[in-house]
């Protein structure tokens, strides 16, 4: 388990490769990555992350950079990444006895939308706010919809392998020890009806492309009338409703939930519009990012999420059952 304090001990020397003068580190987040934040002597603050062992290939890495880039330079505000006083974006460190990437990027200020709502617990705050994240999300989608990688672009893919396959990007849910033999085999036998909807579905570009894949309330950052984006680790290749099963997932159990649908597939039609059969896909893709949850969370013990797996589990063979 990683211990956020035993690892600055271990990587705050490698600051000098950016030749920075720090004034203060602080331990800012921990999730699939470590984040702390880099107060220069100037008063210019950073975030320095740590990457999680094994979880991207340098090349990988690479390309999230190349797509960030093109998202930058296409107008959307997220962080900007500092290259060291060599070059490079991403420095490979030995940590705990192992190799990881290390990436100091820009500190952008605002709050997150979950952060926001919590202040202000105005529904009618709440059903804004979404509605902008989704014209936010369709903008992005047809950037994607246009742009095209280089030759040498590599990152996952969040398809039908990609969740359900031999070795599903965020692992094996199925065989998460919160899952009983009989929970495990009712799982397995609705997941043919999911596969045969995405096939159905299919991977043309006016459906299917870089997404961010993990663009909740948390990973939303507003600044006045400036939302900007952060966290583009599990972005990759998958379908654009995913996105938004994403978003809408953490507010399913709300009474509200058509209400808060309604915000931000309104958000999201200001730019692209979806079809009444795309719109009827978006429960399954919310189910489908509850089996993928059990799998990332059942991967990070340090998280001590334990029981909340046990709860999602319980839902989702629940919700499975109408997959038979």
């Amino acid at each position: 388990m990683d211990n956020p304090v035993v690892i600055l001990d271990q990587v705050k020397s490698s600051l000098n490769s950016w030749a920075l003068a720090v004034s203060d580190i602080t331990f800012a987040s921990q999730s699939d990555n470590i984040v702390f934040q880099v107060t220069a002597d100037t008063g210019t603050r950073y975030a320095f992350r740590i990457h999680r062992p094994d979880y991207h290939t340098f090349q990988e890495l690479i390309s999230e950079h190349e797509w960030t880039n093109a998202l930058t330079m296409a107008g959307f505000s997220i962080p900007g990444i500092i290259p060291t006083t060599d070059g490079d974006f991403y420095l490979p460190l030995e940590v705990n006895g192992g190799s990881r990437y290390a990436e100091l990027i820009e500190w952008l200020d605002g709050k997150s939308i979950h952060a926001m709502t919590q202040e202000n617990p105005s529904t009618a705050f709440l059903y804004a706010s979404l509605e902008s994240l989704g014209q936010l999300m369709a903008t992005l989608h047809e950037h994607s919809r246009q742009w095209r990688p280089g030759k040498n672009f590599v990152r996952h893919r969040l398809d039908v392998d990609g969740f359900f396959g031999a070795e599903p990007f965020w692992g094996r849910y199925w065989e998460s020890p919160f899952i009983n033999k009989a929970q495990q085999q009712l799982l397995l036998t609705s997941q043919h009806t999911l596969i045969e909807s995405l096939e159905a579905l299919g991977y043309t570009p006016n459906v299917f492309g870089m997404i961010h894949a993990d663009l909740h309330e948390w990973n939303v950052l507003c600044n006045g009338n400036t939302m900007h984006i952060i966290d583009f680790d599990d972005a990759g290749f998958g379908w654009y409703l995913y996105d938004i099963a994403v978003a809408l997932f953490e507010y399913q159990s709300r009474t509200d939930f058509e209400e808060i649908s309604e915000a931000m597939l309104r958000g999201y039609g200001k730019v692209n519009t979806l079809t009444n059969a795309q719109r009827a896909l978006i429960p399954m893709f919310i189910h489908i990012r509850a089996r993928a949850i059990i799998g990332w969370a059942t991967a990070r013990p340090e998280l001590n999420n334990a029981e909340r797996i046990k709860k999602l589990v319980h839902y989702t063979c629940q919700e499975a059952s109408a997959y038979l």
